[in-house]
């Protein structure tokens, strides 16, 4: 069976080019709960809702921050997840840019590490930690120094902007990044967590999906998850049979605009969506040879939605859209 590979950036909160993302965590300060320097949002931990109820933080009135009431020992931010029709996964790297206020070894830290979706139980597969090469260092607003096994340099992690991991090879069919660190040293509550992360993975080569999808909906519906997994770019969501994908979608998702590609065929199936909406990026990435409309749009912002659900996910625009 070919393989598809995938190189996906996963933004929370900040982005290569941005030098500076970081919240006032600092109580006494006049603008406790500010977030600076922030792409879409970031997650802040703040668990005292008698001082500070929730909604009441500057960040969640800006909507740039997801607030947690509770400490979690670690903080899911993507998945992959194709563990209901067993899609195999090939993880070889992972890249990472972090921003907090937690201080580890003086250096700001925490660490991004993978997720067993289809085993809960094993929530640690394969971290970068551990004394691996893979050890994340990396923290804007740091002072120290850092040296990289990987390219035998030291650097200034202050001014780093992508951090470097070691190539890696496993194999799965279910995947996510996590954020691991509330526990660090104390700083498990008034903590701010960013990161970029930079994945990339192999699936099993077939027909795709591509709808934005929210996760905790798509696992509620087995009929779905019989037929197709999940991606958090709305993008890499690969099945076995594109007529069975086709087919349940208009079952349970009429009124939504989504589009299928046939691997076989190289054919982009259109449903509530014209060629027009279609962005050049997928189209660069799917190098269709042709785009069939099973049902044109009879509202164009359900087809407008679409695209800014997929842009956003994707990281081509920040749009901010809500689900239909």
């Amino acid at each position: 069976m070919p393989f598809t590979g995938n190189y996906i950036r996963y933004p929370l909160g900040t982005w290569p080019s941005t030098a500076e993302t970081y919240c006032q965590t600092n109580t006494s300060a006049p603008d406790y709960g500010t977030c600076y320097g922030v792409f879409q949002k970031l997650y802040f931990v703040q668990g005292d809702t008698t001082t500070y109820p929730v909604g009441s933080l500057p960040c969640e009135q800006a909507g740039n921050c997801i607030r947690f009431t509770t400490v979690q020992w670690y903080y899911t931010f993507t998945i992959v997840d194709n563990s209901s029709i067993k899609k195999q996964i090939l993880l070889y790297f992972v890249r990472s840019k972090h921003h907090s206020n937690i201080r580890y070894y003086n250096c700001g830290t925490f660490m991004v590490g993978t997720e067993s979706i289809a085993n809960p139980d094993n929530a640690f597969i394969l971290d970068f930690d551990g004394g691996l090469p893979m050890r994340t260092r990396l923290a804007a607003r740091s002072i120290c120094n850092v040296y990289d096994p990987i390219t035998n340099s030291i650097f200034d992690i202050q001014s780093q902007t992508i951090g470097y991991r070691a190539l890696m090879e496993y194999y799965t069919n279910a995947l996510g990044l996590k954020i691991i660190g509330a526990f660090i040293n104390g700083m498990s509550n008034n903590t701010f967590f960013a990161t970029i992360a930079f994945i990339g993975y192999a699936v099993e080569s077939s027909p795709s999906l591509i709808m934005p999808l929210e996760y905790e909906r798509y696992l509620s519906f087995n009929e779905l998850r019989s037929v197709v997994g999940w991606a958090a770019d709305g993008v890499s969501q690969y099945g076995w049979n594109a007529d069975d994908i086709i087919r349940v979608l208009k079952e349970l998702f009429p009124d939504r605009a989504w589009a299928v590609f046939d691997d076989r065929q190289y054919v982009l199936y259109l449903y509530n969506l014209t060629p027009d909406y279609v962005p050049d990026w997928l189209i660069e990435k799917l190098t269709p040879t042709a785009m069939k409309v099973l049902q044109s749009p009879a509202d164009a912002t359900v087809a407008k939605a679409w695209l800014d659900l997929l842009n956003e996910r994707n990281a081509q625009i920040s749009p901010q859209a809500e689900l239909p």
